[in-house]
């Protein structure tokens, strides 16, 4: 039995529906009985509580062959960097408390540096908490998600503009969160997987390139330019979001522009995903409305 954590999300979805598609017993944790219908239509066993609690979390990995973990953003929970360090450590003492011993962690492209990285530090602690366990962890680091584009489509549809603070000409490994899935439950089915695995998506983006090739996937033609942060800062916490979680994305994407949160291991067959821009704008949840 194989326990996942965020399973009425995008990459724990995913990773129920291998699982079960493997024939293989899975317990699907989530905070919300509702997000986790799909899970229970695919065979899963639902498990809903606080992914703070240590005893519940406990309990959902007792028993388990491995475990797919992840630190979900709550933003409604005060303050970003205590909400993580409790989800981080709460997880981390209950897969020890559960004796879990084949573990897959999803992180990112640079989190292994310790500072300078924005919300990626979250994900560094994390990581050294995991590393701690005796368990044979595997850990995921993709580079940035086809879904990030989702919240600034309105923009895009707008305007015809997408401003940020990326740099235009700065090339990330960008995928899709359906192909992280799919690596993650590859990585749980594999009895001897361990180690770091970079996620590099089929080829590095620009940010000027992958606004001009979803724009015209999606019939709405559409530039990206670079922003000042004091713009940035202000419509974002305008449209509702906390002050330090915009702060952590202002410095995670300053961290972009130096090169800090880069591939240590370059592309190769083991880090190349299948997916497309183009494909992934082709699904129907992302056409216009």
């Amino acid at each position: 039995m194989i326990t996942v954590l965020g399973a009425g999300g995008n990459t724990g979805g995913r990773v129920v529906r291998r699982l079960r598609a493997a024939g293989e017993p899975t317990r699907a944790v989530g905070r919300d009985a509702a997000r986790l219908a799909d899970a229970v239509g695919h065979g899963a066993e639902p498990v809903v509580g606080d992914i703070t609690d240590r005893s519940f979390l406990a309990e959902a990995f007792r028993g388990a062959e491995a475990a797919y973990v992840l630190m979900p953003l709550d933003l409604a929970a005060a303050g970003y960097r205590p909400q993580q360090e409790q989800v981080g450590t709460a997880i981390a003492a209950a897969l020890g408390d559960a004796g879990v011993p084949r573990v897959v962690a999803l992180s990112a492209l640079g989190a292994d540096v310790e500072h300078g990285t924005g919300f990626l530090e979250t994900l560094y602690e994390q990581e050294q908490r995991l590393a701690a366990l005796d368990a044979a962890v595997t850990v995921l680091r993709p580079g940035v998600f086809f879904e990030s584009f989702l919240p600034v489509l309105p923009q895009m549809r707008a305007t015809g503009v997408y401003r940020d603070t990326i740099d235009p000409d700065v090339a990330l490994p960008m995928l899709a969160t359906a192909d992280i899935g799919d690596a993650a439950a590859g990585a749980l089915l594999d009895t001897a997987a361990s180690g770091v695995r970079e996620l590099h998506g089929p080829e590095d983006l620009t940010m000027r390139d992958a606004t001009a090739r979803l724009g015209e996937v999606l019939g709405i033609p559409s530039r990206y330019e670079r922003a000042p942060d004091g713009e940035v800062r202000a419509a974002l916490v305008g449209a509702g979001l906390p002050a330090d979680v915009v702060e952590e994305q202002l410095a995670m994407f300053a961290a972009f522009n130096r090169g800090d949160a880069q591939s240590r291991t370059g592309r190769s067959a083991a880090t190349t995903t299948p997916t497309t821009l183009e494909q992934w704008a082709r699904t129907p949840a992302r056409t216009p409305s």
